[in-house]
């Protein structure tokens, strides 16, 4: 089967201070700006991909080694701060995001397995991208995001595990850690259905 997720696009986090948080992954993990970001309230679009109503915000879009850190401010709605539900502009990680092959196909799966979309979908593109926020049944938000052939962002599907090195296991095994060493290879066909 054909996989039809190339990897995690970036991870977003809401800081409280954006300066601080763009500092501090600058100093500490040598990202750089690539980009910045930022919306009003009023912005349909914008609300409803995010899944909330009036949303304002401001972001940089950091890469690293071989990611992207999304650090977000939103002025609007103010923070719950660390509540179990969760919303796109509490503090913390608040989204992982996805990028994939193929935006309609993921989704239908995605609420297939029980995820949900946080607001209807809409026809919003931005750059040309497919993006919704959802969540996954556990109520974790998560971004599905099919990026465009020419976008400077798009990742290249990353290689498979093969090309991974020494804990990779042949296609019908998996490898095992146990108190953080190695403890074997197991037959996948033995793990819980």
């Amino acid at each position: 089967m054909t996989s039809l997720i190339c990897g995690i696009h970036h991870v977003g986090v809401n800081v409280p201070d954006l300066e601080a948080g763009r500092k501090f992954y600058e100093d500490v993990f040598g990202f750089e700006v690539i980009g910045v970001d930022n919306w009003d309230e009023g912005n349909a679009d914008v609300n409803a991909y995010v899944g909330m109503d009036e949303s304002s915000a401001d972001s940089y879009m950091l890469r690293g080694a071989n990611t992207y850190l999304e650090i977000w401010k939103y002025r609007t709605p103010a923070s719950n701060g660390f509540a179990s539900d969760r919303r796109a502009s509490d503090h913390g990680y608040t989204h992982l995001a996805f990028q994939v092959t193929d935006f309609d196909t993921v989704l239908a799966r995605f609420l297939a397995a029980g995820g949900s979309v946080i607001k209807p979908l809409t026809n919003a593109r931005p750059g040309g991208a497919k993006i919704h926020y959802c969540r996954d049944p556990f109520g974790n938000i998560i971004e599905l995001l099919e990026m465009p052939d020419a976008s400077r962002t798009r990742l290249a599907n990353l290689p498979g595990i093969a090309a991974e090195g020494a804990f990779a296991p042949p296609g019908s095994k998996y490898y095992v850690l146990e108190n953080g060493q190695f403890a074997g290879l197991r037959d996948k066909a033995d793990l819980p259905k």
